[in-house]
């Protein structure tokens, strides 16, 4: 049986993971301009470090370059060249 404690962990984990995903689909499927790709990374990072406090080195670590990737992917898909994006 879990406790409180871990249900909420789990909880928080799965929005982490949704929140990632969803932010990481729109990047890679919608229409943005540069700069409004950039807020929607800021805000999924906002949203982020709300869930798991003071990680921010991990964001920056691990899924700002996940979510620039998928720009410069999306860039060379669409326009045969790598974009400068970072």
């Amino acid at each position: 049986m879990l406790t409180q404690a871990e249900i909420e962990e789990q909880l928080r984990m799965n929005r982490l993971r949704r929140t990632v995903d969803v932010t990481a689909y729109w990047l890679e499927h919608s229409a943005f301009t540069h700069e409004e790709a950039l807020s929607i990374i800021e805000h999924a990072r906002e949203e982020i470090l709300k869930l798991c406090p003071g990680k921010d080195e991990v964001f920056e670590l691990v899924l700002r370059p996940r979510f620039l990737r998928i720009l410069d992917e999306r860039a060379l898909a669409e326009w045969g060249t790598a974009d400068s994006l970072n």
